[in-house]
This record gives C-alpha cells, structure tokens and sequence, in this order.
C-alpha cells in the first residue's frame, strides 16, 4: 500500500511541478487543455494535484503528448 501511495504522490507532485511553471491566467488555460485532452472535469485534475486520486496511465501519456514534453518520471503498470 505504501508503493501505491508512494507513486500517487510522486506523479501529484510531478504534476503540481509542471503547472508551477505557468503563471495563475496561463495555469487556467493548461488545467483547460489537460480537461479538454484527458475528458476529465476540472475537480478531477485538481485531486490529481493534490495527490487525492491517482492519475491513470492513459492520462499522463495524454498530458505529455498535449504539451509535447516529458511530465512524468516513468509510466508504471498497477496490478
């Protein structure tokens, strides 16, 4: 259990990372684009952040390939 919360908060941070890197108007529009690419509501990206959900495979290949660049230490299957 602690491997599994262990790379909940490590992708949470990875993506919380990335998002720093944006000021507050261009982070809306980032939040926007992973809402639009993933078809996710904006709570979900935001417990996604925060580390309260784990954040699919499938998505986080989504999230690299809308912004071009590698967000994510390693893609992990879960068991």
């Amino acid at each position: 259990m602690d491997s599994k919360n262990n790379e909940i908060r490590k992708d949470s941070i990875a993506l919380r990372d990335f998002l720093a890197r944006y000021a507050n108007h261009s982070k809306t529009y980032v939040i926007d684009k992973i809402c639009e690419g993933c078809y996710v509501p904006r709570y979900t990206v935001f417990n996604w952040c925060r580390g309260l959900a784990r954040i699919p495979e499938l998505h986080k290949r989504k999230i690299e390939e809308i912004f071009s660049e590698r967000i994510f230490d390693s893609l992990t299957i879960c068991e």
